[in-house]
């Protein structure tokens, strides 16, 4: 019977570590030094958990474009900054132009943890200090 009890505490306790396991480290996937901020058309945005990705096309100084995704935080947060999804649909229909700031990837790509978006109008539509978004803009 203890073996037992033993033996089912020892996979109840395995069991629930492995979330923990799946969830990446910040500190391993952007170098929190590297603080980037671009600007260009907004081309897609991805509502998925556990987070969401902001698509944004810049354009180099030759002239060539690349898309730099943005990770944000998952649907929820979004919400509770003053995102929605007419809003977003909005944005991307438009190819709106917003200002994109985050801290870089490790790896070189071209993905970043989107701190800040900003419209071309000036209003933050995603500011992740905490404050909500701007009133009545």
């Amino acid at each position: 019977m203890r073996v037992k009890l033993a033996t089912a505490i020892a996979v109840l306790s395995l069991l629930a570590t492995v979330p923990l396991l799946a969830h990446h480290s910040f500190s391993s996937e952007y170098e929190s030094t590297k603080v980037l901020t671009l600007t260009g058309k907004m081309v897609n945005f991805e509502w998925v958990n556990p987070h969401s990705w902001i698509h944004v096309e810049v354009t180099n100084p030759d002239g060539s474009k690349t898309i730099w995704k943005g990770e944000t935080p998952p649907v929820n947060v979004l919400y509770r900054n003053g995102w929605t999804k007419p809003l977003v649909e909005e944005m991307v229909m438009k190819g709106e132009t917003v200002t994109l700031r985050g801290i870089a990837a490790k790896d070189g790509s071209h993905h970043l943890f989107a701190q800040g978006v900003t419209r071309s109008d000036g209003k933050t539509v995603l500011g992740l200090s905490g404050a909500p978004p701007e009133e009545g803009k």
